[in-house]
């Protein structure tokens, strides 16, 4: 009975895995286009994506920007995902074309992928029927199946951030070495992907310590083998600028979502009488290698000031962000986000995870609490930048088990009787 059973589950599985892989190739091969950004995130778009990897193929350097026939090493992208790109072509040496078919291919497998390990995830919660439901919902999302085939570091994000939780709770349950160690990598490689990662990380590692859920030595372990992964990154940027950071676009984001014309999801168009005299204190700085540091804090400088003046406004535009964020986008200026078949399922979701939030929470577990941290430091650290529909795929897991929690409560507690 056991191994009938068991038989049973590989068969779903399988068939799960096949089918979520068919469907993203074919939403990929067909509608792909359509869904592009608005600038479009494919390889030959002049986009940051594609001129750090056009430079680490032509020249061998992570740089965006070429002063006086120079390269300027570059700190404004994490490095995860472009060396991602990068190590496609040099394992294929595909370039063009062929090369944009066989990232879009790759990133079709490791979506396929995220489906696996957000079902691995599930069955912490549920039995291995709603795990399955789940997962097929996971699949399917229309969001969730369009960035495969765009050219953007939130394939990444989700994958990593799934892995993550994973072994979060592993590392809580079982505390084996082996988990510690993955746990470690994966976090470093979530960093070097999007640098306000170690925000999060950080909070969710401190509650943990502070549960007493993990070693103090287990806890050096974790920081020592993080550093091992970036700080061949950062050995990089302190022999370059003579400073040690991961990136340096703090400046640019916060600005970007705090100025006088922003809204959900910022406001970057210079050529506005609003912005001239940034612009010119912009244009005014040196070329040289220090340029991408120097504008990002003269961005800075302005966020601070824009903050600091008319603070009761950007605290208005927070709790639209994080409402944005959270539920839909109120404004968004992204093609066919107002598609009835993207948004209907992302509003159900959402309204039905807020509630099951609460219950989540009823079993007093300490995974149930890191995902709640996980999810609301999410929304905070976001929320204070600017919101992109893209950046719902990161929170979107866990709103489906919060929304599956809420149903089956409901389900046993009234439907069953």
């Amino acid at each position: 009975m056991i191994k009938k059973n068991l038989n049973t589950k590989i068969n779903f599985l399988f068939w799960l895995m096949m089918f979520s892989f068919l469907i993203r190739f074919v939403v990929v091969y067909f509608l792909g286009d359509q869904y592009n950004e608005p600038k479009g995130y494919r390889l030959g778009v002049n986009n940051e994506w594609n001129v750090l990897l056009a430079h680490l193929i032509k020249y061998k350097s992570y740089s965006l920007l070429i002063f006086n026939e120079q390269l300027i090493p570059s700190v404004f992208m994490p490095p995860m995902y472009p060396f991602f790109l990068y190590s496609i072509n040099f394992i294929s040496n595909f370039s063009g074309d062929n090369l944009m078919y066989a990232i879009i291919f790759i990133q079709i497998i490791l979506s396929t992928y995220c489906v696996y390990i957000f079902y691995q995830i599930n069955q912490n919660f549920f039995s291995n029927k709603l795990s399955l439901i789940n997962s097929i919902v996971f699949s399917i999302i229309p969001l969730n199946l369009y960035y495969c085939g765009q050219i953007s570091s939130i394939n990444l994000q989700v994958l990593f951030s799934l892995l993550f939780l994973k072994f979060l709770i592993l590392i809580i349950k079982e505390k084996n070495q082996r988990n510690i160690i993955f746990f470690s990598i994966i976090s470093g490689a979530m960093i070097l992907t999007r640098g306000e990662f170690i925000l999060i990380f950080l909070c969710i590692l401190f509650f943990v310590f502070l549960k007493k859920k993990i070693k103090f030595t287990n806890l050096v372990k974790i920081m020592i083998i993080i550093s091992i992964v970036v700080s061949p990154y950062m050995v990089r940027n302190y022999i370059h600028f003579n400073e040690i950071f991961i990136v340096k676009s703090l400046g640019y984001n916060l600005w970007k979502g705090n100025n006088e014309l922003a809204n959900v999801e910022g406001y970057t168009d210079f050529e506005k009488i609003e912005f001239k005299k940034l612009k010119n204190n912009i244009d005014n700085l040196e070329k040289n290698k220090h340029y991408e540091i120097n504008r990002d804090n003269i961005f800075l400088e302005e966020a601070i000031g824009n903050l600091k003046n008319n603070f009761s406004k950007y605290f208005i535009l927070f709790f639209k962000k994080f409402f944005s964020y959270y539920f839909i986008d109120i404004n968004s200026s992204y093609p066919n986000y107002y598609n009835f078949f993207h948004i209907f399922p992302i509003i159900l979701i959402s309204i039905l995870s807020a509630p099951g939030l609460l219950f989540f929470y009823k079993n007093n577990k300490l995974e149930n609490e890191c995902f709640g941290i996980y999810l609301f430091s999410n929304l905070i650290i976001f929320s204070i930048f600017f919101i992109l529909p893209r950046y719902k795929l990161v929170i979107l897991p866990i709103q489906i088990i919060l929304a599956a929690y809420f149903i089956n409560y409901i389900m046993k507690r009234y439907v069953s009787k």
